[in-house]
């Protein structure tokens, strides 16, 4: 059986105004990129990713994206491929607190650039929630730890359920209703989720 993997308290990262990548921080950052060998190589990918960290770092829809900084689809699709292909996962795993990369790490000047592209693409992925959580890194998540779903509350939930279904019946209306609304606090709440702001 494989141990668990660490988790760390949660901490709020730094905000900090948008400046474009060094580059020390495009080196360390483009270690991580992983290229698919299909389709057109990106020929500008430090530029990209100075434009999907402006959009991160604001609270501006994509269309606000500079003309200096390229076409926003592009960008868009560059911080959606990043998550498919779990780079952003990497990304954010390189500035949290595990030891492994805590000490000279480039990339810890631009934890807030990183943890606020996670948030915008965080409905892209499945795992997106329970990993920034477990990696301590409160601005990543897209709301407060209270409106996110509880994975040990839902577990509760669902055994309660199933002794329920088992005795059919055999509970008072108030019982049940006290169940369902334990089943949607367990849920989250995702209209309080943002991925700005």
């Amino acid at each position: 059986m494989r141990p668990a993997p660490p988790a760390f308290p949660l901490r709020r990262s730094a905000p900090r105004p948008w400046r474009p990548l060094t580059d020390i921080e495009w080196a360390a950052l483009s270690a991580i990129l992983h290229r698919s060998t299909r389709g057109r190589p990106p020929t500008l990918a430090r530029y990209t990713w100075d434009a999907i960290f402006w959009v991160a770092c604001s609270t501006k829809p994509w269309r606000a994206l500079p003309e200096n900084l390229g076409k926003a689809d592009s960008a868009h699709r560059a911080l959606r491929r990043a998550a498919l292909g779990k780079n952003l996962h990497r990304m954010l795993l390189r500035v949290s607190d595990h030891p492994e990369f805590a000490r000279n790490n480039p990339l810890r000047a631009i934890e807030w650039f990183i943890v606020r592209a996670y948030r915008r693409a965080f409905r892209i992925t499945r795992i997106a929630i329970p990993f920034a959580r477990r990696l301590g890194l409160a601005c990543a998540l897209p709301a407060e730890v209270n409106w996110l779903p509880d994975a040990n509350l839902s577990e509760t939930v669902k055994g309660i359920a199933a002794r329920a279904r088992a005795i059919s019946g055999g509970l008072s209306v108030g019982v049940m209703r006290g169940l369902l609304e334990l089943a949607e606090w367990a849920a989250g709440q995702p209209w309080r989720w943002r991925t700005t702001g």
